[in-house]
């Protein structure tokens, strides 16, 4: 099965980037594309379910039979969902989702055969940490785990964002560029299922310091704070 992952540059409004998602979603279909991955860029988080549907309806009509993986959730589920795709058992989530162990724990309980994560790198520093993150738990969470980003997000305009396609625990695939781009790699499936009796790794202190301070607290430590 042949899936692309789109790495997407933000234009800041909801109609130029579905339109920029369009292009890149027909590009991939005429390179046999069977499942497309899109990221969530922020003027499509919380859009009305009439807006929606007009706006897919441009991106479903170059996707010629392929199934499209698309977000517009306006906010971070704490958990994730688990769905049916062609992708198998596949659990998806966006945001501070994707890096609480909470959400690690939960797809392996579900035996999940993919993962999609839309964690919404806010640094640089953030992105590799959070590819790092995804890589560690890969083995012991799903035969295939997909990172779909953006860059260039209203909220942080520098930020080039980091996509992913990791394979059998190995990185196949990976883009931080600064434009759009298609991700494109070859599996076979079904998916094999991923080491049962692999523990799941902590995140990484910065993706730790980022979840404490979305929820205004602050992270804690190992150490005293007091050391005189």
């Amino acid at each position: 099965m042949r899936i692309a992952v789109l790495h997407h540059r933000c234009r800041g409004d909801a109609a130029a980037d579905v339109a920029a998602l369009t292009e890149a979603a027909r590009s991939a279909c005429e390179q046999d594309a069977e499942v497309i991955v899109c990221p969530r860029p922020p003027s499509l988080a919380g859009m009305p379910l009439d807006e929606r549907e007009v706006l897919l309806a441009g991106i479903d009509g170059c996707a010629e039979g392929a199934a499209l993986l698309v977000s517009f959730a306006a906010d971070d589920d704490s958990t994730g969902r688990i769905v049916e795709t062609p992708l198998g058992t596949t659990a998806l989530a966006s945001g501070d989702a994707c890096l609480r162990p909470e959400t690690a724990s939960r797809i392996k309980e579900a035996r999940a055969d993919s993962v999609v994560w839309r964690p919404g790198a806010e640094s640089e520093l953030q992105a590799e940490a959070i590819l790092e993150y995804a890589l560690e738990c890969a083995p012991a969470l799903a035969g295939l785990v997909v990172l779909a980003e953006c860059s260039g997000t209203v909220v942080h305009p520098a930020h080039d964002g980091t996509s992913a396609i990791i394979h059998l625990g190995e990185l196949v695939a990976e883009s931080a560029s600064a434009d759009d781009e298609v991700l494109m790699v070859d599996v076979e499936v079904p998916l094999p299922a991923p080491e049962p009796d692999l523990a799941l790794p902590e995140p990484p202190p910065m993706l730790v310091q980022r979840i404490a301070a979305h929820e205004g607290r602050k992270p804690p430590v190992d150490y005293p704070a007091d050391l005189s």
